[in-house]
């Protein structure tokens, strides 16, 4: 049975009520915030899955000869890793997304759950997988997302993404693109166009204190992406503001629509901080964060007396 940390997950609304947005940067059609703390705590001295791949200490490998929403990690070195929902996975039978973020200890193993962005490959192009050169965009993560924290409430596997949908996102994001791919393959767009989205956000500058961002697109809310600390954030910056602005580069007509009047940004960090936060054991180690409101839905992890990462979607 599922238990709640009650001093954690005030421990962890505090820290969110904490956060405050800085000047906003404009790259149309989308306006990001820098959101900051005014003092951060030890530095939680975590590997990313780029980081922890690219020294030979993470192997991501298929379940098997292969489960399409379940892969198995396992972190072979002295440093704890953290495997992110939002990572992409290329490789092995078919590219994946990470569904929900885990935290390997020392030695440790674990069945992380993901979702295919791949749909036209079933066929072995490698043994292990790599981490993909940047994360998905918020559209596509904010839907699975919210599948995964029914899925918790349920009592269903956490590997519950509806994969059909997930495929039909994927496709959705490559028309809008005009990106062909004879796969279906969503890292086929980050190949394509990620040189761009890359390009584009290099001009965005750093704050002191920053530790993510809130990212609007003509007024409408794409998504809250948050570390625990600004080091942490530095390091995930460059793969994660690229993908944020995936969804609307090549299609801003969508966002300029005009639907009447829409929240500010502060409004909607508000409705974070304002959220119903829960803490429950994770699949590694650490604690899941669960965010729900009627407008909102987000996860994270809790880890060592301190946010991890947290990432909210509006929704839709």
């Amino acid at each position: 049975m599922e238990t709640h940390d009650a001093s954690s997950t005030s421990a962890a609304v505090a820290w969110l009520k904490g956060l405050s947005l800085g000047e906003p940067q404009q790259l149309d059609p989308y306006t990001i915030y820098p959101v900051c703390v005014k003092e951060a705590g030890p530095d939680p001295h975590l590997l990313l899955t780029h980081q922890a791949i690219g020294a030979q200490v993470l192997e991501i490998l298929e379940k098997g000869e292969g489960e399409v929403q379940e892969l198995d990690a396992f972190n072979k070195g002295d440093q704890p890793v953290v495997i992110l929902e939002g990572d992409t996975l290329v490789g092995c039978k078919q590219n994946r997304v990470v569904a929900r973020s885990v935290i390997l200890g020392r030695g440790g193993k674990v069945s992380i759950p993901v979702g295919c962005m791949e749909q036209g490959r079933w066929a072995w192009t490698s043994g292990h997988f790599q981490s993909g050169t940047m994360r998905i965009s918020p559209s596509v993560r904010g839907a699975s997302t919210r599948e995964v924290l029914e899925a918790k409430k349920h009592r269903r596997p956490r590997t519950s993404v509806d994969q059909s949908r997930l495929w039909a996102d994927v496709v959705c994001c490559l028309d809008e693109s005009s990106v062909a791919t004879p796969t279906s393959d969503y890292h086929a767009l980050i190949d394509e166009r990620g040189d761009e989205a890359r390009e584009r956000s290099r001009a965005l500058e750093r704050h002191p204190g920053q530790v993510g961002v809130l990212v609007t697109a003509g007024g409408d809310f794409l998504g809250l992406e948050l570390t625990g600390h600004p080091e942490t954030w530095d390091e995930l910056a460059d793969r994660t503001l690229p993908a944020l602005l995936m969804d609307r580069m090549w299609a801003p007509e969508i966002s300029t629509r005009k639907r009447g009047r829409r929240p500010k940004a502060s409004t909607w960090l508000r409705r974070v901080q304002r959220a119903q936060i829960t803490l429950t054991p994770g699949l590694g180690q650490g604690q899941d964060i669960d965010v729900e409101n009627g407008s909102l839905a987000g996860s994270g992890l809790w880890h060592d007396d301190q946010v991890v990462h947290l990432a909210v979607f509006a929704n839709r």
